[in-house]
Parts: C-alpha cells; sequence; structure tokens
C-alpha cells in the first residue's frame, strides 16, 4: 500500500507471511496442501485474512461482526441531516455532482488558487494558544516521546482557560479509541482537585455530592489496551468516582440524549483530538440534534484533522453558505479543494524533486493547502456561531508543527 517492506516473517517454504498468503492466488501459485492453509480476506473486515478451514469459527467471533442487537441509543442515520425547524432550513443534500473529469479539473484549480489567495488576504492569522497544565508534568518526565502528551496538556489547558475543567462535567469524548485523552482529563481533574482540597482544608473539602463526573467514550472501532479501566484506577485515594460508559456506535447513528439517560450529569463537555474528516461535521449535527444534551452543554474542544475525507453533504448547510460566499460552490469545487488541503500536510522526501503539475513549489503548495484547511475550518466556525446563539465558537492553533501538522483547534 505504501511501497513499504512487510515486517512479519514468512514460514520456512513460503514466500508470504500468514497476512500476505492471499497474494499467492493473485500470482497464480497454487503449491498449498489442497489449499486446506490458503488464506481469503474476512467477509466482514477485509482488512484482515483469516484461513479458509477456520473461516465459519471466525466468523462468530470476529471483532467486525455486527451487533446481535443494537443497543438503546442506536438510531440509524439521525445524524445524517440537521434536525432544525427554523424555516427555510436546508436538512436535505440532494444533487450532489462529485465528477471531475480531466477537462475541468485544471480549471477548477486554477479558479480556487485565485480564490484561496483572496480569502488569505481577508482573515487575520491563527492566533497561537500552545498551554500546559501542571497536572501531567510527571507524564511529560516520563515519556521519550512527548508528542501526545503536549498535545493533550495544550487542549487540556484550553479547556481550563474556559472553565471546562471540573469534576462536575461528564466528558464525551468523540472517536476516542483508547480513551488516551479522557485519561489525561481525568489526570488533570485528580490533580486541581488535590490542589483545591490543599488550599481550603480537608474539612470543608466535601466530595460526597459530586456523583456527577464521568466519561462516555464514542467510537466505531475495536480499540485494543483501552483505558478505561485505568481512568477508574488512577482515582484510587482521590475520593472521585467517574462514571465510564463505552459505546461503539458511528457517530452518526448515534442518539446523544438517549445516551446521556444512562448517565447522571448536569453539564456535557464534548471533547476530541483529532476527530477525522466527516467525523467532526457529523458530531456537530450530533450536537445540534439533541435537544436536552445541547441545553446541558458547557462547551466543545476538539482538535480536527483529516480534511482531505470530509463529505460535502456531511457539511452544515451554514457552512457550505460560507464555503459559496468565499468562492467554493458546490460539490465538484469542494472535491478540488479537498485535494488542495492534502498539501498542507504531505511532507516533502528527501532528494524529492521540486517540481509539480501545479507550477507550484512544494512551499506555495503547502502555504495553499493551510489556506484551504482554514477556510473549512472557518466555515465550521461560522455555521456554529450562526446556530447555537448563546455559544461562541473559536479557532486557535492548539500546538506547534513539531509537535502535529494537525494543530487546528475549534473551542466553543
Amino acid at each position: 500500500k505504501k511501497n513499504r517492506r512487510c515486517a512479519m516473517q514468512s514460514k520456512k517454504n513460503q514466500r508470504f507471511c500468514a497476512e500476505h498468503l492471499k497474494l499467492e492466488a493473485s500470482e497464480g501459485v497454487t503449491d498449498n496442501k489442497d489449499n486446506i492453509d490458503a488464506r481469503v480476506p474476512c467477509p466482514l473486515d477485509p482488512k484482515h485474512t483469516v484461513k479458509q478451514r477456520d473461516l465459519k469459527t471466525h466468523l462468530q467471533k470476529c471483532n467486525a461482526r455486527p451487533a446481535e442487537s443494537p443497543e438503546p441509543w442506536y438510531n440509524k442515520d439521525i445524524n445524517a441531516e440537521l434536525h432544525l425547524s427554523k424555516e427555510g432550513q436546508e436538512t436535505k443534500n440532494t444533487g450532489l455532482d462529485l465528477s471531475l473529469n480531466s477537462e475541468n479539473e485544471p480549471a477548477l484549480f486554477r479558479k480556487l488558487f485565485g480564490v484561496l489567495e483572496t480569502y488569505n488576504r481577508k482573515v487575520p492569522s491563527l492566533e497561537s494558544k500552545i498551554q500546559k497544565h501542571a497536572g501531567l508534568d510527571s507524564w511529560l518526565s516520563k515519556k521519550e516521546n512527548k508528542k501526545h502528551i503536549v498535545q493533550q496538556a495544550s487542549l487540556i489547558g484550553a479547556m481550563k482557560e474556559t472553565d471546562l475543567l471540573s469534576r462536575k462535567n461528564v466528558y464525551v469524548e468523540f472517536g476516542c479509541g483508547k480513551a488516551e485523552l479522557s485519561r489525561t482529563v481525568n489526570a488533570c481533574v485528580i490533580f486541581d482537585t488535590v490542589l483545591e482540597k490543599k488550599e481550603v482544608g480537608a474539612d470543608q473539602h466535601d466530595l460526597k455530592n459530586n456523583l456527577i463526573y464521568g466519561f462516555g467514550l464514542i467510537d466505531r472501532g475495536v480499540n485494543r489496551m483501552k483505558m478505561d479501566n485505568k481512568i477508574v484506577s488512577d482515582c484510587e485515594g482521590s475520593q472521585l468516582h467517574p462514571q465510564i460508559k463505552r459505546s461503539r456506535i458511528d457517530i452518526q447513528h448515534l442518539d446523544l440524549d438517549k445516551f446521556m439517560e444512562y448517565m447522571q450529569h448536569l453539564s456535557i463537555v464534548a471533547i476530541s483530538k483529532h476527530l477525522c474528516g466527516a467525523a467532526t461535521d457529523l458530531t456537530l449535527k450530533l450536537i445540534l440534534n439533541s435537544k436536552k444534551s445541547r441545553d446541558a452543554l458547557d462547551g466543545v474542544v476538539v482538535a480536527m484533522c483529516c480534511r482531505h475525507v470530509c463529505d460535502y453533504g456531511q457539511f452544515l448547510p451554514q457552512s457550505r453558505d460560507f464555503l459559496a460566499k468565499n468562492g467554493v460552490v458546490g460539490a465538484r469545487e469542494f472535491l478540488v479543494l479537498k485535494k488542495i488541503v492534502t498539501w498542507a500536510v504531505c511532507g516533502k522526501r528527501e532528494g524529492q524533486e521540486d517540481k509539480h503539475e501545479s507550477g507550484y513549489t512544494y512551499e506555495e503548495r503547502e502555504r495553499l493547502g493551510l489556506i484551504a484547511r482554514r477556510m473549512i475550518d472557518d466555515s465550521r466556525v461560522d455555521a456554529i456561531n450562526s446556530l447555537m446563539e448563546n455559544n461562541k465558537a473559536e479557532l486557535f492553533l492548539y500546538a506547534d508543527k513539531e509537535s502535529t501538522l494537525e494543530n487546528h483547534c475549534l473551542r466553543v
């Protein structure tokens, strides 16, 4: 896939490792013993393979198998559309033309180059807000690879700056993976609680009524080495007893109001670190579609990434309007914008010639990619500010390029 050599070992007298034995069939190699050990792609998830003879057993335990009974908060495609009752609100995305061909693509690129240069002249540079939290200082001293902790500390610092870091909140982490961000949030809440206890005195510091603290963990994937139990064990001796509820579900199908019925809460904070592409827009629609949860929403802190896999149809209507007002009209032009946005993070390999069909140098392409990314993220900010009148959305840089190239944070 990426022209890398596989690190897995092959058996004696076999050319391929277990995961790549399937390539033998494509090359006409059929010397397996009656093919009893031939590996085939799993029908549920072709990213992995299984021995032909074990397929029936594997399908009964594969992590990719569909749930036998959906959870109570599963509501198919509930967040595929924005459910607003405002007059004239667009809720359906029909007639999207995503076709590009060799004749019209160069012209669209030239148009978008001009659009981006114009947009760049109109908007001020993003403010850099790289922050820290003392609760993660000990973590930094133990880690050799510090970039993830540095990013998490900055996001948590951004939460604390706007009073979003508290044991009175339930944090719902979207695209949580192993829940590393939630664990570091919990560590900082513990740190602040211990500090508060020292300042006000043990006698006055009462945590008995703080039963509303916890973490809702949302991810559609199957994750190993989850941090759920570590969040609980980290709280030993701190008097904190966080609720933990994990759901393996696509954000598109999550009824947040129903999910929160299973967690005690007064206020909700939506968080995520590197929420990929369309998942960011689905999360925004989820929040807007959730009346009860939106009333309890205290804030949102999301580090975004992967604009190249955004879906024009999943964008909020106000986001699409913003893009159109600034020169990116319709799905075809948005497709070109997504191609340009990859230049912000594609990197330059050592010894690579600085030639490109666009005529731009690597540095010029990177600059255009960053402008394209800024425009997409600004469209989200504009949509939130127009739809959530009592909240103010802002965009800023939460990390430097050395820590991560995907360093835009959306805070509400």
